[in-house]
C-alpha cells in the first residue's frame, strides 16, 4: 500500500515534468527563445525554482504541467516546440522498456511497469488531437499537443 501510494505521488509528475522538459529542449533548440516549464498551474505561487540557461523551471508539486515560450515562433519551430514533449514521453517509454529487461531485480519491474504505463498515459493523451476536458482543471478547454499540431499544420 504504501509503494503504490509513493509511486502515485511521484511517478506521475515526474512522467509530466520530462515531458514538459521535452517541449522546453525542443523550444530552445530550435529557437533563442526562452522556455519556462511548469508543473502545476501559471500563477503567483509557482515562482521560477531554478533556471539552466533559458531553461526556466516553475515546479509546483502536481499532476498538470506545461511549457511557454517567449517571443513568436515560426510554423516550423512551433511544430518543433510540441512534437517535444510527445517525443520525450515516446523515448522514455522505450528507454524504460530496455530497462525493465536489463534490471534483474523483478522487485523493482512493477515500479517500472508503472512508469511505462504513465509515459503511455502521457504520450497518447498528448498527442490525440482533442481539447482536454474542463474536469483537467487550469488544461480545460486547452488543446493538447496533437489538436496544436494538427491545427498548425492546416494553417495556410
Amino acid at each position: 500500500m504504501i509503494s503504490f501510494l509513493l509511486f502515485y505521488v511521484f511517478v506521475p509528475p515526474v512522467c509530466l515534468l520530462l515531458h514538459e522538459f521535452g517541449h522546453g529542449i525542443a523550444v530552445i533548440l530550435s529557437s533563442k527563445s526562452h522556455a519556462r516549464i511548469y508543473l502545476g498551474r501559471s500563477n503567483e505561487e509557482n515562482k521560477r525554482n531554478f533556471s539552466i540557461g533559458r531553461l526556466h523551471f516553475h515546479i509546483h508539486w502536481a499532476f498538470i504541467g506545461f511549457c511557454s515560450w517567449d517571443g513568436n515562433l515560426n510554423k516550423r519551430q512551433r511544430i518543433i516546440a510540441l512534437a517535444g514533449g510527445p517525443i520525450m514521453s515516446f523515448l522514455l517509454i522505450c528507454l524504460l522498456i530496455f530497462l525493465k529487461q536489463e534490471v534483474s531485480q523483478i522487485a523493482i519491474h512493477p515500479l517500472i511497469n508503472g512508469a511505462i504505463l504513465c509515459n503511455i498515459i502521457v504520450f497518447a493523451g498528448s498527442v490525440m488531437p482533442f481539447p482536454y476536458p474542463r474536469w483537467s482543471g487550469s488544461l480545460g478547454n486547452y488543446p493538447s499537443d496533437g489538436l496544436q499540431l494538427l491545427r498548425i499544420l492546416r494553417e495556410r
